[in-house]
Parts: structure tokens; sequence; C-alpha cells
């Protein structure tokens, strides 16, 4: 039998910004396939992804956030908790980065689809983060995972997708704490984004030049939709919204300079987007042993 590991050891980023710290975890990643956008054929898609140095593969990684201020753990997203074979790497990042996951008292969601919600919760509604006091989701995205009548009106492959999510709120039930405005949490504001599900939020962590914004699920291969924005993939529940709202916010976070983050960006940190011709590139921080 190999002794040899078929995995990465855990990746683990951090980084200060004002009196928090961010700790950027890997969750592993999912494999899919180039079908599943829509506005890009498969080899232009490879041909984007080489070109930028990553390997031509449909893969997208899945990254998670832990948030400490003071006596306060704030896990934002979840990961797939290995789901359809799907990431499940979380437990063994919070461990390698020193997070007991007991000291985590607040969730704060993107949006409830099972790559970001799979590791909230295990079978018949139990929670995984025992201690959670708050578990913070903008009210559209609840309301959609709970209507029963979008839920039996859905595809069948997308039927399973709504039993995680309730399965996961139901584990919470009496402690989801829903928003439709922006100041959350002192230091971390909630972000509209609308179109990839009708509730998907970013959290804009501080404030001035050394902030950070997790987009969430803006991108799922990032340097094939923010090279061409309008490309949008299967899971968007409003496709023209879904490319829309990245226009808008890759012009915005590129004019402001402000540094990003997504969960499905190629690795567990933070970027910048600039401008190259009439379009954009991200380009990813270097880490640093120091923070």
């Amino acid at each position: 039998m190999s002794l040899i590991q078929t995995f990465q050891a855990p990746a683990i980023n951090r980084k200060r910004v004002g009196d928090m710290t961010v700790t950027m975890l890997s969750d592993g990643y999912l494999d899919v396939s180039f079908e599943l956008l829509s506005g890009i054929d498969g080899s232009k898609a490879e041909a984007l992804l080489e070109k930028r140095g990553v390997e031509p593969v449909p893969r997208m990684n899945i990254n998670i956030y832990v948030v400490q201020k003071g006596d306060r753990t704030i896990l934002i997203d979840t990961g797939a908790g290995g789901i359809n074979g799907w990431g499940g790497r979380l437990q063994v990042a919070l461990a390698a980065a020193g997070i007991d996951p007991l000291q985590i008292d607040t969730v704060l969601l993107t949006h409830a689809h099972p790559d970001h919600i799979g590791g909230l919760a295990g079978p018949l509604r139990t929670p995984i983060f025992r201690n959670v006091q708050q578990l913070f989701v903008h009210e559209n995205e609840l309301a959609f995972w709970r209507n029963d009548t979008i839920r039996s009106n859905a595809p069948d492959g997308f039927k399973p997708f709504f039993e995680v999510a309730q399965n996961a709120f139901d584990a919470y039930d009496g402690r989801i704490v829903t928003f439709s405005g922006e100041d959350i949490l002192p230091g971390i504001q909630a972000v509209p984004l609308p179109g990839h599900t009708p509730g998907h939020t970013g959290y804009l962590i501080g404030d001035g030049k050394d902030s950070i914004l997790v987009w969430g699920d803006i991108v799922h291969f990032p340097h094939i939709q923010i090279n061409q924005p309008e490309v949008t993939i299967a899971f968007d529940s409003d496709p023209a919204q879904a490319a829309a709202t990245r226009n808008r916010l890759l012009d915005q976070v590129a004019t402001d300079k402000l540094k990003v983050t997504g969960m499905h960006f190629n690795l567990p940190t933070t970027g910048l987007i600039q401008r190259e011709a009439s379009s954009y590139v991200l380009n990813y921080d270097l880490w640093s042993p120091a923070f």
C-alpha cells in the first residue's frame, strides 16, 4: 500500500485588517465541466487558463474565511462538507490553522449552494459548529431556499440543493439572523451581489485601503470570467443579472484598487483587479510568512 498522499497539506494564509485577523483556508475542490459555462467554448476557456499559467482543467477550488476580532470568531461560508465528493477539508484546515471549531460563534453565508453550506450541518439537522450564536444570511436567500413552490418546480438535478440548504438552516433554527442592509457586525459590511442567487452577498472586512472584499461566487473560474465578465455558469439563478453584477463590481474594485478574494480563487489569497485593454485581469497577492 502506497503511503504517498494524493492531496495537498492544508493551505493557510493570514492577513491583518485593522484589529482583525483574516485566515483564508482551503476546503479542497470540485471538478465540473466547461460545458456548464455559457458564452465561451471549452477550447477558449482552456486557452485563457493556460495564458494565466493555470492548469487548463475545469476544477474549482473551494475557499473559506475565518475572521477573528477580540473574543469573536466568525466563519464565512463552510465549504462543501464532502457532499458529492466535493471539498470536505474544512475541519482539517481549521485544525492546521489552530482554530478550534468550538471557538466559532458566528457564521456569515454568501449564499446557500452546497459547496458553501455543506460543511455547516450533518444529517438530521445536526449543527457541526455547536457554539454558533448567530447565522447571518440575506433575507432573499433564506426565502428562496425555504420556498416549497420553487423547490417543487426546480429541475430534478437541482432539488438535492434544496435538501442540503434546508437541513443546514433547520440545524440552526432560532439562531438565524436575516438582513437586507449593509451594517451587520462591527468592522464588517454586507455587500449585496444578486444574480448568482437571489440573496448572494459579499462581505467587506475593514475600511479604507487595507480592507478586503470577500465576494463569494462573483467568479467560478477567475481568469475566465474576469477576462470575459459576460460568461455565466449553469448555477446562476439569473445569468443576466449575475453578469451585470460582475461587470459593475469589477469596474468598482479596479477603480478603488480594493483587495478582493473569492470562494473559487485558485488558492486562498487576496488579489487586485486591474484593467487590461477593454477587460480586466486578476493578479494574486503572494503568500508571506509574516502578516
